[in-house]
C-alpha cells in the first residue's frame, strides 16, 4: 500500500471584491490636487490539507460489498483478506483551515469642503480594522504553532482513560503509599493546636491528599470485588475482537477585550479634520473582542490477547495474573514506580507525564496495540472589532464593527502504540504482535 503524498487544495470566497478607492484632496490656497488611492476589499479563504492510501477505493468497495451480504459464503481466503481488511487502518493526517472575514457593509459617500477652503472627496466602504487578501494577511487571527503538540498531549491522556486492560483498581499503589503513613483523623490538627489558623492548611492537605484518595481507593478496591465475574468475563470475550472507543474533553474557552484610540480604514484625513465631523479629527475608540476555543476528541480502536491456555501450569498461571491485574493492578511496572514517586503528582498537574507511563506500561503487556487511533481538535480564533465615537460628514454617528474568524479542524493519527512514536523505532516484538493480530499498517500510512 503506498501512499499518495499530501494533497493541498485552496479556494476563496469574495465578501468583497477587490477594488481601488480614492481620497481626493483638494487644497483651496493653491488648487493643487492630491489623490490617496486604497485598494480595498475582503477575501476568505479555505486550505485543506490531507493524505489518503492509494487503495483506499478499492478496499472500501470490498469492506462494503462483504458487510451487506447477509451470507456472503466467503473462501477461507477470502475471510483471511476480510479479517485483514477490518483491521486495516486507511485514514491519516487531516487539516483544515477556514479563514472567515465578517462585515457590517457599511460605506460613506463624502464631498465636504473645509473652512480653510479644502475640499475631501470619497466614495467607499470604510472598515473598524480593515481589508483583508489572501490566506496569510496580517487581521486574520493566528493559529497556535503547537496546535499538534497539544493534540498529542490530549490523545495520550485519552488512550489512558480508555485502555480496555485498564485494572478497575490499583491495590499495588495503595499498598505502597500505606506503608508512607495513614492519613490523619479529620479535626486532629485543630484538635492539637486549638485557636492556630495555620492548621487549617494541614487539615485541608490532610483531607485532599490524604482521605479523600484513600476513601476512593478503598471504593475502587470494594467495586472490583463485587464486580470481578462481570469484568472477567468481559475480559474474556473482548480477547481478539476490535474493541472501538471515544473520548471527548471539555470544552475550552478563553477571552480577552481590549480597548484602544484609533482610526477606522482607511483614514480619511490629509490635513485638518478630513473626512470626520466633530472635534475627534475621526479618532475613535476601537474595542477589540478575542476569543480563543479548543474541542478535542478522541476515537480509536484497541485489541489485546488473552492467556486461555487450560493446558500448562504456566499458562494458568500467566492467566491468574492477567485476571488479577486487570481487577487490582497488581503489576510492578513503571507506572507505579511513577505513582510511588515522591511529589510525581504535583507533575502530573502540570502536564502528563503520568499517563504517557501509564500508557507505556498497558502497551508493553497483554499484546495490546490500536488498531486505529486519531486525535481531532476544533479550534477557532476569531476577533470582532467595533468602532466608536467618531463620525463622517454626511452621515450619522454609527459604530463600524467587523469580525475576522480562523477555524482549524485538525487530525492527528497515532500509531498502534500511542501517539508521537517513531515506527522505525518499534521492537520486533512490537511489529510481531502486529503482525500476529492481523493488523496491516504501512509505515507510509503513519
Amino acid at each position: 500500500m503506498s501512499p499518495l503524498p499530501y494533497e493541498i487544495k485552496k479556494r476563496s470566497f469574495e465578501v468583497l471584491p477587490s477594488k481601488t478607492y480614492p481620497l481626493i484632496f483638494t487644497n483651496g490656497t493653491n488648487g493643487s490636487v492630491t489623490t490617496s488611492e486604497y485598494t480595498l476589499g475582503l477575501t476568505s479563504w479555505e486550505t485543506t490539507t490531507s493524505r489518503k492510501n492509494s487503495n483506499w477505493n478499492s478496499f472500501k468497495k470490498l469492506q462494503r460489498q462483504w458487510a451487506r451480504d447477509a451470507n456472503p459464503g466467503l473462501s477461507e481466503s477470502q475471510k483471511f483478506v476480510k479479517h485483514g481488511l477490518d483491521r486495516t487502518d486507511l485514514g491519516g493526517n487531516f487539516e483544515n483551515v477556514k479563514r472567515t472575514a465578517i462585515w457590517d457593509g457599511k460605506t460613506v459617500s463624502i464631498d465636504h469642503t473645509t473652512s480653510f477652503p479644502t475640499r475631501y472627496q470619497y466614495s467607499g466602504p470604510v472598515f473598524a480594522k480593515g481589508p483583508v487578501f489572501g490566506e496569510n494577511h496580517a487581521n486574520w487571527p493566528s493559529v497556535p504553532g503547537n496546535l499538534r503538540d497539544l493534540m498529542i498531549a490530549k490523545g495520550s491522556t485519552a488512550i489512558a482513560r480508555t485502555i480496555p486492560t485498564n485494572p478497575v483498581a490499583s491495590a499495588a499503589q495503595f499498598l505502597g503509599e500505606l506503608r508512607e503513613r495513614l492519613p490523619a483523623l479529620p479535626g486532629r490538627e485543630l484538635i492539637r493546636h486549638p485557636g492556630d489558623p495555620s492548621r487549617l492548611a494541614d487539615e485541608y492537605l490532610n483531607l485532599e491528599f490524604g482521605l479523600k484518595p484513600l476513601i476512593g481507593d478503598l471504593q475502587k478496591i470494594g467495586e472490583a470485588v463485587r464486580t470481578s465475574n462481570k469484568v472477567l468475563a468481559q475480559l474474556r470475550r473482548d480477547a481478539g475482537r476490535i474493541i472501538r472507543r471515544r473520548y471527548e474533553f471539555p470544552e475550552e474557552t478563553t477571552q480577552t477585550t481590549t480597548v484602544t484610540n484609533a482610526f477606522p480604514y482607511p483614514p480619511l484625513r490629509t490635513g485638518g479634520t478630513g473626512g470626520y465631523s466633530g472635534t475627534s479629527d475621526g479618532l475613535g475608540k476601537l474595542t477589540k473582542t478575542e476569543t480563543e476555543t479548543y474541542r478535542y476528541w478522541f476515537s480509536g480502536a484497541y485489541t489485546y490477547q488473552y492467556q486461555d491456555s487450560d493446558h500448562r501450569v504456566i499458562g494458568k498461571m500467566m492467566r491468574m495474573e492477567q485476571d488479577a491485574n486487570r481487577l487490582f493492578g497488581l503489576r510492578l511496572t513503571p507506572e507505579l514506580i511513577w505513582e510511588l514517586t515522591p511529589w510525581s503528582w504535583a507533575v502530573d498537574w502540570i502536564g502528563n507525564i503520568g499517563d504517557v507511563i501509564h500508557n507505556v506500561s498497558a502497551f508493553s503487556r497483554d499484546g495490546l496495540v490500536m488498531v486505529y487511533g486519531y486525535m481531532m481538535c476544533e479550534y477557532t480564533h476569531r476577533v470582532d472589532y467595533t468602532m466608536t465615537g467618531m463620525s463622517f460628514y454626511g452621515h450619522s454617528s454609527v459604530p463600524l464593527t467587523q469580525s475576522f474568524e480562523t477555524k482549524v479542524k485538525k487530525r492527528v493519527k497515532a500509531t498502534p502504540y500511542g501517539f508521537g512514536l517513531d515506527i522505525d523505532g518499534f521492537t520486533p516484538r512490537q511489529w510481531a504482535i502486529l503482525g500476529s493480530l492481523g493488523i496491516s499498517r504501512g509505515r507510509g500510512l503513519l
